[in-house]
């Protein structure tokens, strides 16, 4: 899962739907003002390599409308004034579409400068919000709004070939959380072909339960267990684009 450090004293700002954020070289020019606080965030991937020229995107929690695009500088760092009082869902641009990569700390009303980091891996991603129906590999609808997002990515990066993981809890035997595992990658796989993904461009693999991400002896690191992650298989082949 995505990581956020904490925040040397409080963050964030601006209000407006889709304004670019300053980036991190003039940071010096950044001043919290009454409304406002500045987040300094740094973006690299689990092997510490800065993302450079990569978008993020904070959306407020209490006010969706406070959308905050940044594309980070050349050395994977941004700057900018984020609106004060909210929490804020941090999206991160993929190879495969914009993930939820991580959720601010709260910027409360006497925020002033404080700093983030953000780790991310623009080449794999859990489909966070992909479900099925308990035992099955029927995906139920409000999961579509996630794999549609993925598919759009995938169509805007022609290149990127994709193995689709499924993945399950302990609970069961090894073999049925085996096939339970290869229904669910396979079944998304197909909804991806039936959405005009080429079927040269999506494999699909079962795991079981030898992959565990979380504690198997907790409900709740069971239900992390149970997902479905995305990968990239080619990406030296392409990038991943900011917009």
């Amino acid at each position: 899962m995505p990581v956020f450090s904490r925040l040397t004293t409080a963050l964030c700002a601006c209000a407006a739907i889709g304004l670019m954020a300053p980036a991190l070289s003039v940071a010096a020019e950044l001043a919290p003002n009454k409304t406002h606080a500045v987040l300094n965030v740094t973006y690299t991937n689990y092997d510490d390599v800065p993302q450079a020229r990569k978008k993020l995107v904070f959306q407020g929690q209490k006010k969706p409308k406070n959308k905050i695009t940044v594309v980070t500088d050349m050395y994977g760092e941004a700057a900018f004034m984020i609106p004060r009082e909210d929490s804020y869902t941090v999206l991160c641009e993929s190879l495969t579409g914009p993930f939820e990569c991580g959720t601010t700390p709260y910027v409360s009303l006497t925020a002033s400068t404080g700093g983030i980091t953000v780790l991310f891996d623009d080449t794999r991603a859990e489909l966070t919000g992909v479900n099925f129906k308990a035992g099955s590999a029927e995906l139920i609808p409000n999961s579509l709004k996630t794999l549609d997002n993925a598919i759009a990515g995938l169509k805007r990066n022609a290149k990127a070939k994709v193995e689709i993981e499924g993945h399950t809890s302990s609970e069961g035997s090894d073999q049925l959380n085996q096939k339970l595992s290869e229904d669910r990658a396979n079944s998304v796989m197909e909804y991806m072909i039936r959405k005009g993904i080429s079927k040269d461009r999506v494999t699909a693999v079962g795991y079981g339960s030898s992959r565990p991400k979380a504690d198997n002896g907790t409900e709740a690191g069971r239900k992390q267990n149970r997902r479905i992650e995305i990968r990239v298989v080619n990406p030296d082949e392409v990038n991943a684009k900011s917009e």
